[in-house]
């Protein structure tokens, strides 16, 4: 199996850059945690590796990554307004980053109790392996196993409502309209 290319917290940067500059919508530690293990699954699933080299933990409230919940712990349940670090998105691959947009589009309408039972189901990658008080790990076998059974929305560019520019307006002044010097 190849190996991951990232760490969860560049991906939980990714989201939390995402997050902060598209939406009125928020991202908190839980939210952050279940979008990972999302990302985990799926990667897994479809594109046959890792997305990142973290462990995954099933704890009480549901899936975690440990360094990434300690990192945002001091947010408690507010929105986490700034990224750890940077994330440059362009080292992503092109179908690294539209799994990443996919799954956002799928799952990141919900908040996170609401991924958090998501999460719950009988028969999970987590219901599988928790068992309280010992934070056991999730085993990749069982997200890539778990999520190559569920769909997962793919993201119509349609929804963004960009407006598009046919021609140059003729009033159009290049050293006053023009963001470049």
């Amino acid at each position: 199996m190849e190996k991951a290319k990232y760490k969860a917290l560049d991906i939980a940067n990714f989201y939390i850059q995402l997050v902060n500059s598209i939406s009125d919508n928020y991202i908190d530690n839980l939210k952050i945690n279940k979008l990972l293990y999302f990302v985990q699954g799926f990667s897994m699933a479809k594109l046959g590796r890792p997305m990142f080299s973290d462990v995954i933990q099933a704890w009480e409230y549901g899936p975690v990554i440990p360094n990434v919940y300690y990192t945002f712990k001091c947010c408690g349940k507010s929105p986490i307004e700034e990224p750890a670090d940077n994330f440059d998105e362009s080292v992503l691959s092109v179908d690294e980053l539209e799994l990443l947009i996919d799954i956002y589009s799928t799952y990141g309408k919900y908040t996170g109790w609401a991924l958090k039972d998501i999460t719950h189901k009988k028969g999970s990658p987590w219901s599988l392996a928790y068992v309280p008080n010992q934070n056991n790990e999730i085993a990749l076998k069982s997200l890539s196993d778990y999520f190559s059974d569920e769909r997962l929305e793919s993201f119509d560019i349609s929804k963004l409502n960009i407006p598009t520019v046919d021609k140059i307006p003729a009033e159009w002044d290049s050293n006053e309209d023009s963001i470049y010097d």
